[in-house]
């Protein structure tokens, strides 16, 4: 069984579903975070040089 991660986005509640980034749970909800490296392509893994999708959690930057 694969749980659900639930989290807080701009003041939203958000569930993610199981192997979801963070980034495709907020698309999938409708917020834009910037993004130049990501790509939808199996098996592309984002290499975060940019880091135009840096986020906070919980005074973490991620």
């Amino acid at each position: 069984m694969t749980t659900k991660i639930t989290f807080t986005l701009d003041g939203r509640e958000v569930e993610a579903q199981p192997g979801e980034t963070i980034w495709q749970a907020a698309q999938r909800q409708g917020t834009t975070i910037p993004h130049l490296c990501w790509h939808p392509a199996p098996g592309y893994r984002a290499d975060g040089n940019c880091r135009a999708c840096v986020v906070e959690i919980e005074g973490e930057r991620v």
